[in-house]
């Protein structure tokens, strides 16, 4: 995964994440309806039609929300496997929210959403100015939390939500070592 690939944001030794394209539909349209990873997300399977998915996935690349951003993740040969996001992107405090779903359950297990959590997160905190990033994980769904965990997030509360129970976590940019942190940050913590 060397050439370059239209829309990449970052790369890492596995994983590419890219801007979302009319042809990721198909497969976030497949994932969202199978009852298993829809149950990871705590929500339900979709229960419209392709056509008015597609219809609406559209609208959403032609006019995004300010407050939400989605990207693909890509494998080794280029393969879309899942997507990670960032939502509730509060400018004044400089935080947002954070969600993946690795959607090919092939991938499940090695290391594939680590690194892209860790990509993600790296940009978030050290090139797009936000100073804290956060989740809600499923409290039963111990793999993603150990996904969360080596990427730095740390337990900072519990949410309870239509029968739900989250365990919220959070990563900071001061929690970076100076090394990873930006040459402005670094600057001021040195």
């Amino acid at each position: 995964m060397t050439t370059a690939v239209y829309g990449e944001v970052v790369r890492g030794a596995k994983v590419l994440l890219r801007e979302k394209r009319l042809g990721d539909a198909t497969d976030d349209f497949r994932w969202r309806s199978e009852p298993e990873l829809s149950r990871y997300d705590a929500a339900r399977p979709l229960t419209v039609g392709y056509q008015e998915y597609l219809a609406l996935y559209r609208e959403e690349l032609l006019y995004p929300s300010p407050y939400r951003r989605s990207l693909a993740i890509e494998d080794e040969s280029g393969r879309h496997i899942g997507n990670v996001m960032y939502y509730n992107i509060d400018a004044v405090r400089q935080e947002a929210e954070f969600g993946i779903t690795i959607g090919e359950r092939d991938y499940w297990g090695q290391g594939y959403g680590s690194e892209a959590a860790r990509l993600l997160v790296e940009v978030l905190l050290t090139k797009r100015g936000f100073r804290r990033v956060h989740l809600k994980t499923l409290s039963w769904n111990r793999r993603a939390r150990r996904c969360f965990e080596k990427v730095g997030f740390a337990d900072c509360g519990r949410s309870y939500r239509s029968g739900n129970s989250f365990i919220l976590m959070e990563v900071r940019r001061e929690w970076l070592t100076p090394a990873d942190q930006p040459d402005e940050v670094a600057a001021v913590t040195s």
